[in-house]
């Protein structure tokens, strides 16, 4: 191992301490994209798994483990979508498989919890991440602007509009 590697691995938490640290930020930003619990847990998994593999490699002045995090969580959503896409039956009479909501508002035990759910159903998967960076995540706008590849002020008015938009749904 390299004196760069033995650093970065040094001054490191051990995996599993960090594991416990981030994983129900981790859940709930991928959740609050799928609105699908399995889903969300098997991207969450898939999400550590790449993260433990390189975990002390990564360079932590380049981006915070948050960023990092998201940016691996966003990369195994895509995958997941993409798969999902591949292997989706669609009905030849035309109608849309609906339980699926149900299950989900099912286990929603807080009428809060629910509002929130219907609300976010309205939002497109991207607007439901770039919410989720900022309140589940509680990444700054220069983390989410670095992990989305836009200006931390674009990401700010992102969020604001935003905001004006889950409230016109109330």
């Amino acid at each position: 191992m390299n004196l760069r590697s033995d650093r970065f691995h040094s001054a490191r938490l051990p995996f599993e301490e960090f594991y416990e640290a981030y994983y129900d930020r981790v859940f709930n930003f991928v959740y609050m994209r799928l609105l699908h619990r399995e889903d969300a847990e098997d991207v969450t998994e898939d999400t550590f798994m790449k993260a433990m593999a390189a975990y002390y490699r990564n360079d932590t002045s380049k981006a915070s483990d948050l960023t990092w995090l998201c940016t691996i969580a966003r990369n195994c959503m895509t995958d997941h979508i993409r798969k999902s896409r591949k292997h989706k039956i669609i009905s030849f009479d035309g109608t849309w498989d609906i339980g699926e909501e149900d299950r989900e508002l099912e286990r929603l035990t807080d009428d809060t919890q629910r509002r929130v759910y219907r609300i976010f159903k309205e939002l497109t998967p991207e607007e439901r991440e770039l919410l989720s960076m900022r309140y589940q995540m509680d990444m700054e706008y220069s983390e989410i602007g670095k992990a989305l590849g836009i200006e931390p002020k674009t990401a700010a008015k992102r969020v604001e509009r935003l905001l004006k938009k889950c409230r016109e749904f109330t």
